[in-house]
């Protein structure tokens, strides 16, 4: 059976790393051929006034479509969110497709409208979204068959390292959370320890997101305790009723990194990863009371990272992209 990964070489940036980890993983799996969706006349204005969420969205209908050839038996096609989409912009894509695969990792409440519009038809035969709560949601507003595969973790990238290694001893990625950085700041000041925290925002990459997300897996893999909110917590609105479960679980638990803080309050959570997982601390605590965990967590540290260990030695297997392409292949 011959394959086909439809890759746009246009998404670049920090989030866009375990994207191309499961574009590897499909190629890897399957022998698959990469096509890249070719360059578009009207590129820039489309991008720039008329993309999908914005305003004048709804006009890119009426854009001249370009010509897409494809010949294969199966199309994948692997997006963060439905705003990425291209593929309306082109003609006759599908008709040399037998199969056709598409992944959202992305599908929130403020993204069904634009879902809706996109997926309502019959161009996908299987669409599948990352998000389980999503699942009921989509299928009502597509119509449409809707399957779950959860996110997961880059089995390369990923991988625990002797605790004797762990250079980083405290990191957080991605929002923080403005109390317990202060406290980790003064507190690793105090008995001189390192604490790691994103230091830039994703709109001006100076590298590939490969390479940008290889160093990421490289932190954290080498960070002894990583801090970790759920998304209902840090941003409600994007959430929406929705309790998501994002890839930094899973490449926390791959990379054996003691992971503290609240994970999400979605039952799927425990079942991929038990009801222990996190070390859990108070979202709404004072700095004075965050300073006090924090000493109480170091002094347990290498209990913890045991535990860690152990968990990432049990669930690796079952969390990588691979096993992912293989669950997409039985549904073929």
């Amino acid at each position: 059976m011959q394959h086909v990964l439809i890759k746009d070489r246009d998404l670049n940036g920090w989030e866009y790393g375990m994207l191309r980890s499961f574009e590897k993983a499909i190629i890897k799996e399957t022998n698959a051929n990469r096509v890249e969706i070719p360059d578009y006349a009207y590129d820039k204005n489309v991008r720039k006034y008329f993309g999908h969420g914005m305003k004048r969205g709804q006009y890119r209908r009426y854009f001249p479509k370009h010509d897409f050839e494809i010949e294969t038996d199966v199309a994948w096609y692997i997006l963060m969110g439905p705003e990425n989409y291209r593929l309306d912009l082109y003609k006759n894509w599908d008709k040399g497709c037998k199969k056709k695969i598409l992944y959202l990792y992305d599908t929130l409440p403020s993204q069904y409208p634009l879902i809706k519009r996109l997926f309502s038809n019959n161009n996908w035969d299987i669409l599948i979204t990352s998000f389980n709560d999503a699942v009921a949601d989509l299928e009502s507003i597509t119509g449409r068959k809707w399957h779950c595969i959860e996110q997961a973790a880059d089995a390369d990238l990923f991988k625990p390292v002797p605790f004797t290694e762990r250079v980083i001893h405290f990191s957080s990625y991605g929002r923080r959370h403005t109390a317990l950085h202060d406290a980790l700041i003064e507190f690793c000041a105090v008995n001189k320890l390192y604490y790691d925290f994103t230091t830039h925002d994703g709109r001006h990459p100076t590298a590939d997101s490969t390479e940008l997300y290889k160093q990421y897996g490289w932190h954290l893999a080498h960070s002894l305790f990583t801090f970790s909110w759920p998304v209902e917590l840090t941003n409600p609105q994007r959430a929406g009723h929705l309790k998501p479960v994002t890839c930094r679980w899973f490449e926390g638990v791959a990379a054996g990194t003691i992971i503290a803080g609240q994970p999400p309050a979605n039952a799927a959570f425990n079942k991929y990863f038990g009801n222990d997982m996190v070390v859990k601390i108070e979202f709404n605590s004072t700095k004075k009371e965050y300073l006090k965990n924090l000493d109480v967590l170091f002094n347990k540290r290498e209990e913890y990272h045991n535990a860690a260990i152990s968990r990432s030695n049990s669930l690796a297997p079952f969390i990588s992209w691979n096993e992912r392409v293989k669950r997409i292949l039985e549904l073929l």
